[in-house]
């Protein structure tokens, strides 16, 4: 069982405070930073994250249990 909780975590380059990396990309990055690098793995790993348990099915499918139940009562007609 994996659990992941809600994660809260902003993260800025001291150099560049407006990069954004979903919106500026690899080319928002200025004279190779590597801070800024950073938080573009950051952000490319958390958006591949989160399509990979969005894949994985609803949480409402997860949780559906499949039960059986059992034959209690026998035929009457045997």
């Amino acid at each position: 069982m994996l659990k992941i909780g809600n994660v809260t975590w902003r993260g800025r380059c001291g150099k560049h405070p407006t990069y954004n990396p979903a919106e500026d990309g690899e080319g928002g990055i200025r004279g190779g930073c590597a801070r800024c690098y950073a938080l573009l793995s950051i952000q490319r790993q958390h958006t591949a994250l989160v399509r990979a348990l969005r894949e994985f099915g609803p949480i409402a499918e997860r949780k559906r249990k499949i039960v059986e139940l059992a034959q209690l009562q026998t035929s009457l007609f045997d």
